[in-house]
């Protein structure tokens, strides 16, 4: 992958002459979300001459993996926190953080990762103009956007390849990332050892993300019931796995109701995937508690006994109370934008 190495290397190499105190995590998120939606709109401007494009991509991702190095758990509160871009944008890099965190806890150095966390960020780039059309539409794909859907891995590889790529790993990703070991997926029914893992990876992190996110014409599912329903049928159990111990149960961000009537957001993971820290901010009557406290949910007065929508309740609380100065710069509604 040498194009995508010597850009990246350039991104940070110039990032090291700038002596000033490093953005938060929840300020290198939003950098890589408004990074990645200027690369995008330059892919998709045919007028532009020279958009350096791989160079681009190269820096949301050192932004990915620098937010991750900071604070991995708000990395991903921020999932569930955090919708008000742009669906396709937000959910790229939704999947690419995942990914990150992923390959991670394989032991995947930070070069390997690159091409991979790559993939995920332009994953549907064969499709943005539809992916946007279906988020606010309020009835199921037509069949002519069933067939752009269909299409849309190879549309994407054409057009990156046409912007210089010339990474195979990430070439190959973005062109395999639907495809299923039993042959059923798209667009060239491939199957068994003919899919990279990796690509096998992004879409199951892409079927996640994309089951939290409320549409026009689909409800947003809660984080338990999304995990549940992305692992059920013909799942490789490793990558199952790898994204259970990726997220857990109930990953940071979720908003959840204790046996005690309290109401709380996952902090950081437990113990067990189903015992996460919760920081309990609401009593059983929907006030702010006075005194913010973590509550370990492996206590019986402390079960989680339900999860509610993260995002309508992100309005009510500041991140910073539950993740410190790291969130600052998360939040870009709620009662303080810090």
């Amino acid at each position: 992958m040498p194009a995508f190495a010597t850009e990246m290397d350039v991104s940070t190499a110039q990032s090291r002459t700038v002596e000033q105190p490093g953005p938060t995590a929840g300020q290198l998120v939003r950098q890589a979300r408004m990074g990645l939606a200027a690369a995008l709109v330059a892919a998709l401007d045919e007028s532009a001459s020279e958009i350096r494009f791989v160079f681009r991509i190269a820096r949301v991702v050192e932004a990915i993996q620098a937010a991750c190095d900071r604070h991995p758990d708000l990395v991903i509160g921020m999932i569930l926190l955090c919708q008000e871009e742009p669906y396709g944008v937000r959910h790229a890099a939704d999947v690419a953080v995942v990914i990150e965190l992923a390959l991670r806890r394989l032991g995947h150095s930070a070069a390997d990762r690159r091409s991979v966390v790559a993939a995920a960020l332009t994953m549907n780039l064969g499709m943005l103009t539809v992916q946007d059309q279906l988020a606010k539409q309020d009835v199921p794909p037509t069949p002519e956007q069933r067939q752009q859907i269909q299409q849309h891995p190879q549309y994407g590889r054409d057009m990156l390849r046409a912007l210089g790529v010339a990474d195979v790993l990430w070439l190959d990703c973005v062109l395999q990332h639907h495809e299923a070991p039993d042959g059923s997926g798209y667009p060239h029914k491939l199957s068994g050892p003919a899919i990279r893992f990796e690509a096998r990876l992004i879409g199951l992190a892409d079927r996640y993300c994309a089951l939290l996110t409320q549409s026009a014409w689909r409800d947003a599912q809660r984080p338990d019931i999304a995990l549940q329903q992305t692992l059920s049928g013909d799942i490789d159990s490793k990558l199952g796995r790898l994204l259970t111990q990726t997220l857990g149960i109930y990953p940071p961000g979720s908003v959840v109701q204790l046996l005690n009537g309290e109401i709380g957001v996952v902090k950081r993971p437990g113990l067990l995937e189903s015992t996460p820290l919760v920081m309990a901010l609401f009593d059983a009557q929907g006030r702010t508690l006075a005194l913010r406290s973590e509550r370990d949910t492996r206590l019986e007065e402390h079960t989680v006994t339900g999860v509610l929508d993260a995002y309508k309740v992100a309005q009510f609380f500041r991140m910073t109370e539950v993740w410190q100065e790291e969130a600052a710069g998360a939040q870009l509604g709620g009662p303080s934008s810090s």
